[in-house]
């Protein structure tokens, strides 16, 4: 998926800045742990461009659609892929990214496509998504998530619509909001639109993680609502918190999610020794290893997404090891350039 990372050296900085990781690596980890499910190990991946020196967003693209037929070569359904493919492809200069791909490797492989909602501008994304749901049949469901996201203001983004590249009625088309100065109160009515969501269960989730601080304007909690054929209202409703801008540092984080599964009373034992194999570094140093933690209401399945910080020590060494918040306020003054960016949740 990372084709031809697996025979050349990881350059010290990156050819094209990936919004995937913080210091533009252009991959990332993810484990998903339930009660009575086996782990689930995923990657999310942009894929790289064979082009040479610095490519375009167009290189980026042609990238990422190759990546597209080598997994249905392999069993990926690329019939909805295909319907909406225009929709969110438009032929423009420059995007935070066009296309990504996720996997999942714990039994039966398993693969997404994340489309970028605002590549033709953030205040067409939500058009470009009504359009996509509708094309591909979902818009019975359109109404139940504008009812779920109940604002609709400036302040109210959508980042990022995926799909299963899968058959059959199973296959879901998932929406992340991403919206500012939101309330655990409103969050809760988000997730109730799910039919037997347990009143509180957000609340004690974003209490938990964020500990002592409110949701920030600067840095906003994620919403992802997934829909199959047939269902009007979300199949499921998770809350995603980029926990590394609420903690101190990684060791802090780690300490809080320890803290929830204790005391839903599961182990935490996978989740320790996965995030230490990971570590590149004493988690006390610094926050971004532990970027987001995610609850899908109702399951009590946690998802946790961890930075590979490939270019993390050059980029440190050239801007005098300064902290992360500062590496991410230079790239938010970047916004007005419209040129490709670091991730900003």
């Amino acid at each position: 998926m990372l084709l031809p990372w697996g025979s050349a050296k990881i350059p010290s900085a990156p050819a094209w800045p990936s919004d995937i990781g913080d210091d533009h690596s252009p991959y990332e980890f993810s484990l998903a742990l339930a009660p009575n499910e086996p782990p689930s190990v995923r990657f999310l991946v942009e894929a790289q461009s064979t082009t040479g020196g610095s490519p375009t967003l167009a290189d980026m693209r042609d990238a990422a659609l190759a990546l597209t037929r080598r997994l249905a070569e392999d069993g990926g359904d690329l019939t909805r892929f295909e319907r909406v493919r225009d929709i969110f492809l438009p032929d423009v200069a420059s995007a935070r990214f066009a296309l990504w791909h996720a996997a999942r490797l714990s039994g039966p492989p398993e693969v997404k496509a994340y489309f970028n909602p605002q590549i033709a501008g953030k205040e067409r994304s939500f058009e470009l998504v009504e359009s996509a749901m509708r094309t591909l049949g979902f818009g019975s469901a359109w109404p139940s998530l504008l009812e779920a996201v109940q604002r609709q203001t400036s302040d109210d983004e959508i980042r990022y619509f995926a799909l299963d590249l899968a058959a059959g009625g199973a296959a879901r088309v998932k929406v992340y909001f991403y919206q500012r100065g939101v309330t655990v109160e409103h969050l809760e009515r988000m997730a109730a639109i799910r039919p037997g969501y347990e009143e509180g269960e957000v609340t004690a989730f974003c209490r938990a993680m964020l500990g002592a601080r409110e949701a920030s304007e600067t840095f906003p909690l994620c919403t992802y609502l997934s829909f199959v054929e047939g269902e009007p209202t979300p199949k499921e409703v998770a809350i995603q918190i980029p926990i590394r801008f609420y903690a101190p540092n990684d060791a802090v984080a780690r300490e809080r999610v320890v803290s929830y599964m204790q005391s839903r009373g599961h182990s935490p034992a996978v989740f320790e020794a996965a995030l230490q194999s990971l570590a590149p570094r004493e988690l006390d140093a610094a926050s971004g290893l532990l970027t987001y933690v995610s609850l899908r209401t109702g399951t009590d399945r946690l998802t946790f997404y961890v930075a590979t910080e490939l270019f993390a020590a050059a980029a440190a060494a050239a801007s005098e090891e300064q902290p992360l918040p500062a590496r991410v306020a230079r790239r938010q003054s970047s916004q007005s350039t419209g040129l490709p960016q670091g991730k900003i949740p």
